[in-house]
């Protein structure tokens, strides 16, 4: 064989050992060979209970045959006047049997009891190959048990059953095994083609049912496969609406990663608004401070420029601080320091913060509940979400009119509890109300105030969602803008 060949054939049989190596690391092929090697050594385990039932009920009969026929010879013989007369009685009666049996074959042997032959006769010429010489050999015969003789040329033995007639005369009654055996290599037979096509019918089954069941994994991998290798996170595992484990695998899959999706979303619009809203306030806060740094500045020109570098450095560590606080409420961890809480004691206390803010655009914030509005949460995080909601109705809200808070508790045991902040102005579009809540969104009417971040209400969504709430929103020209936050009045601490 040639250098070039035996490479060859030595590639050919790794690549087919990996193949291999592949296909048994599958786990539907596994899983089948194992049930398969779980039904394999079960049908072992049965076969053999099986076989030694039958061998020895086989064997029963047999022996109760001989014993039968060994009975009925003793009851003769002993019907006899004598014992002579009895041993030549039998000896006829034996001749006829043996020559004419009824039933099936038997040989029959009378002995002294120095196991002197008196009498034998063989039916079949067959018999003959047998070693029967042990029946002579021994001094004594085997009286009152069975003694089988086995000859390695045959598929059968003989059984050989001894009586004692009396004190100096013992019957032995033999048949052969070959019907037992017969039946026994019969059961073998039909037991390994059955199990045969059973093993055959039930590796096709286990690959096919395997297969199909674990089908899920599969397109698992492969959709996971594919988000890595094109990062395009839209991939979803296609459902089978089957409602078992699996299906509930896939919902929670492809629910993570909607959720996974929403955020890389999220964070790519936050890191390009951040990008684009950062590059005012630092373009504006590099101009202060090289009109600062130039020579004809004057000391109360520097102290302006320092005064404008401030309030920009504040602007921007606001946004950075809302920014984190946002993704540690809607990643879960943000610390919440839950404790009982009012929140219309709350809204009231927040309302007179910020009247000074609404006095500017000639508004009032007017609290109209006066029944308590018990819930378990963060107060400081409550209080950052009524302010950011009053702050919002007063931003778009029309000047001259009233921010109005109401809440009330609701629920089929009174379990939730909502606080409403409704302003009148410009209703916002139908086409933007699902965006209000995305971070550094700013909606029209805001004008040119600096100190909106576009932060607020993303931040209320999450400080409420983080304690297990709902944030809801409604807005028409009749009824005003309607912002709604809705928490569970129940909220066993963690």
């Amino acid at each position: 064989m040639s250098s070039e060949h035996r490479v060859s054939t030595e590639a050919e049989a790794g690549r087919s050992g990996r193949s291999f190596g592949r296909v048994l690391r599958r786990i539907d092929v596994r899983l089948t060979l194992w049930f398969s090697a779980v039904f394999l050594v079960s049908a072992l385990v049965l076969y053999g209970f099986t076989f030694a039932n039958l061998f020895q009920t086989l064997r029963e009969e047999d022996r109760q045959d001989l014993q039968a026929r060994a009975l009925s010879y003793l009851v003769r013989y002993r019907t006899a006047m004598n014992e002579r007369s009895g041993i030549t009685f039998l000896v006829n009666e034996l001749s006829n049997d043996v020559l004419t049996p009824a039933g099936r074959p038997f040989l029959a042997r009378i002995a002294t009891s120095e196991n002197v032959r008196v009498f034998l006769a063989i039916p079949l010429r067959e018999w003959q190959e047998f070693d029967l010489s042990i029946l002579d050999e021994s001094r004594t015969p085997h009286a009152e048990g069975f003694l089988t003789i086995a000859d390695d040329r045959l598929n059968y033995e003989l059984e050989v059953l001894g009586v004692r007639l009396s004190e100096n005369y013992v019957l032995q009654i033999g048949g052969d095994t070959r019907n037992r055996g017969n039946l026994l290599r019969l059961f073998q037979r039909s037991f390994l083609l059955t199990f045969s096509v059973m093993l055959g019918v039930s590796l096709a089954g286990g690959l096919f049912f395997a297969a199909r069941s674990l089908r899920p994994i599969g397109a698992l991998n492969q959709t996971v496969r594919s988000i890595i290798e094109t990062g395009e996170l839209d991939r979803r595992i296609p459902a089978r609406h089957s409602s078992d484990d699996l299906d509930e695998m896939i919902g929670s899959v492809n629910a993570m990663l909607d959720r996974i999706q929403s955020l890389v979303t999220g964070l790519r619009d936050s890191l390009d608004s951040v990008a684009h809203d950062l590059r005012t306030p630092l373009t504006r806060l590099r101009s202060t401070a090289e009109s600062a740094l130039r020579e004809e500045a004057d000391h109360e020109a520097s102290r302006e420029a320092l005064s404008d570098a401030l309030e920009e450095s504040d602007r921007i560590l606001g946004m950075l601080n809302a920014m984190m606080d946002i993704s540690e409420a809607e990643s879960g961890v943000m610390r919440l320091k839950r404790r009982p809480v009012d929140l219309a004691r709350l809204a009231s206390e927040v309302a007179e913060v910020y009247s000074l803010l609404a006095d500017e655009s000639q508004m009032r914030i007017r609290v109209e509940t006066d029944d308590e509005l018990l819930v378990y949460a963060d107060p400081a995080r409550m209080r950052q979400v009524i302010g950011n909601l009053y702050d919002n109705a007063v931003k778009y809200g029309r000047p001259g009119s009233d921010v109005v808070v109401t809440g009330r508790v609701f629920g089929g045991h009174d379990d939730e509890v909502e606080l409403c902040v409704t302003n009148q102005g410009r209703p916002i579009p139908a086409a933007d109300i699902h965006r209000i809540w995305n971070r550094l969104y700013r909606g029209e009417g805001a004008g040119d105030r600096r100190d909106g971040l576009g932060l607020g209400l993303a931040l209320v969504r999450a400080i409420v969602q983080a304690h297990l709430g709902r944030v809801e929103v409604s807005s028409s020209p009749a009824d005003g803008t309607r912002f709604a936050i809705v928490l569970p009045r129940n909220i066993t601490k963690v």
